[in-house]
């Protein structure tokens, strides 16, 4: 049986894979992925925060 393939990246550092044998599967896989994206906004947004606490360096252009 053909299988479905997806990667998704979420942020330079997150990706994972769903596979499934149908769209029901897949559905099924990425039921909470919005609040599993969501989360991970957080974090990254709170990691930058820490780590640029003024905001984007001099010279550096925020991405949209």
């Amino acid at each position: 049986m053909p299988r479905i393939s997806i990667t998704l990246n979420l942020g330079p550092m997150v990706r994972f894979d769903i596979e499934g044998a149908s769209c029901t599967e897949i559905a099924a896989a990425l039921a909470g992925f919005e609040e599993l994206n969501q989360t991970v906004d957080s974090m990254f947004s709170d990691l930058a925060q820490r780590v640029f606490p003024d905001g984007v360096p001099a010279g550096e252009e925020e991405s949209p």
